[in-house]
């Protein structure tokens, strides 16, 4: 029996077995065995996260690296009872695996997806320092960091420093992804970030997780409203002041005919980023040799201008 069983049946004894009818006319000893069964139940429940191995970990050897990275990562979302269990992996990546959650009854989902980035990520990121230009460097909280100490250790990265980036670029990801999905953008929920994993609303079913765009074979009726969608949430980005940076058929999700933009550490924001208008370019042109193949006939160098001149009239 698991915790959220246990709390369920204890729920049911309070409702039935002690109410003022059973109070005077219930079998006081059946009444005192359930009680007794309900809070043994609880008793056993312990909230070492040590004690919690997930569905999906047990199946791992004890000695596996993943066993305890899984544990360690979604440990802190289990204990804020957001999530029940970890069943399986969604997708395994160089810097970050996805994998599927049961979710709890108070997050409003059935699913969810846990995003665990590796400890050692940043050497997967490529030039950096084109999204990193004009961001201001903040905490896991948001706050601006002032220290020189950060900053000297950022410049020269030392261990502290390179896990003082590493929460940057994490937190980065939920922050805009949270600033998007209130936008009404087409992003998953996200839910929760601790340490370098984000909890975040899943895309799919039971049975599978919705598969990438590129994975998709399209009929041109589909794609060319799934083409105006798209274009519509990188307008929206950007009246936001933010370009993704690397959008592409490969970071957006496909699921009954709507699709959901994924992966945000490398979002900029385009008003203090010099290579904003860039990355915008090249996100358009990736979308559209995506959609070419299936008869959307679109030109990415005026669409991009469409977007950028009134955005700049706007903003500068």
């Amino acid at each position: 029996m698991n915790k959220y069983d246990a709390w369920e049946k204890y729920a049911e004894y309070e409702y039935q077995e002690n109410g003022r009818h059973a109070r005077r006319f219930g079998d006081k000893g059946r009444k005192r065995r359930q009680e007794a069964e309900a809070r043994s139940a609880l008793a056993d429940i312990s909230d070492n996260i040590q004690d919690w191995v997930p569905t999906y970990a047990q199946s791992l050897d004890p000695r596996h690296h993943e066993r305890q990275w899984v544990i360690e990562s979604v440990g802190p979302f289990y204990r804020q009872e957001l999530i029940s269990d970890v069943t399986r992996v969604v997708k395994a990546g160089k810097e970050a695996n996805v994998y599927t959650c049961e979710a709890t009854p108070q997050t409003g989902h059935e699913l969810l997806a846990a995003k665990l980035y590796r400890p050692r990520m940043l050497r997967h990121l490529k030039n950096d320092a084109v999204y990193k230009a004009g961001r201001d460097l903040v905490d896991t909280e948001g706050k601006l960091i002032k220290g020189r100490r950060v900053r000297v250790a950022l410049q020269k990265k030392t261990s502290f420093g390179q896990k003082v980036d590493i929460q940057w670029w994490i937190g980065n990801e939920y922050r805009s992804q949270q600033t998007l999905y209130e936008a009404g953008a087409d992003v998953p929920e996200p839910l929760a970030f601790e340490g370098t994993a984000i909890l975040m609303e899943y895309v799919g079913d039971e049975y599978m997780a919705a598969p990438l765009l590129n994975d998709v074979t399209l009929t041109p009726a589909e794609a060319q409203p799934l083409f105006r969608r798209v274009m519509d949430n990188v307008a929206l980005m950007l009246d936001l002041h933010f370009v993704h940076g690397d959008l592409s058929a490969y970071n957006i999700l496909y699921w009954h005919g709507r699709i959901t933009i994924i992966d945000f550490p490398q979002l900029v924001e385009a008003r203090h980023n010099p290579n904003a208008f860039m990355l915008l370019q090249r996100d358009i042109q990736r979308v559209c040799d995506y959609f070419t193949q299936f008869g959307v006939t679109a030109d990415p160098v005026q669409l991009t201008l469409d977007l950028w001149e009134p955005y700049m009239g706007r903003n500068w």
